[in-house]
């Protein structure tokens, strides 16, 4: 399934800058050493407002899905995935090359990246 066209909107800048060289970058905090997903602005354990921006490993674990299926039937189905990253933050994203019969809770995964002809570069898992 077609995710469509994924723009950068300034905030989200150094988030495509990693997904474009193969690197997962994510939010951390210095001050407390907490990471957090991609979006977040700041710290709710220290209250610091400037997270700084840092390589995942990249690997995870999944924690809950949903296959979904096209209308048609014409595109194979898609995995939708909230997955753990090894540091601890939760992220939502698509799964790849996994056979929806094989999933289970715990299922350790790595991120993987798309590089579509047009749009920014995005990050999808597999096992």
């Amino acid at each position: 399934m077609d995710i469509g066209v994924l723009r950068r909107d300034g905030r989200t800048d150094p988030f495509f800058d990693g997904t474009a060289a193969d690197r997962l970058v994510i939010r951390h905090c210095e001050p407390c050493d907490r990471w957090f997903a991609p979006d977040e602005t700041g710290c709710p354990e220290c209250g610091g407002e400037d997270l700084a921006w840092a390589e995942s490993s990249g690997r995870a674990s999944l924690v809950t899905w949903t296959v979904t299926h096209s209308r048609d039937g014409a595109e194979p189905p898609a995995c939708l995935a909230l997955v753990e990253l090894a540091e601890g933050p939760w992220l939502h994203t698509r799964l790849d090359g996994v056979d929806p019969a094989s999933l289970r809770e715990g299922l350790p995964l790595r991120a993987a990246f798309v590089h579509p002809d047009e749009g920014e570069s995005y990050v999808l898992f597999r096992q």
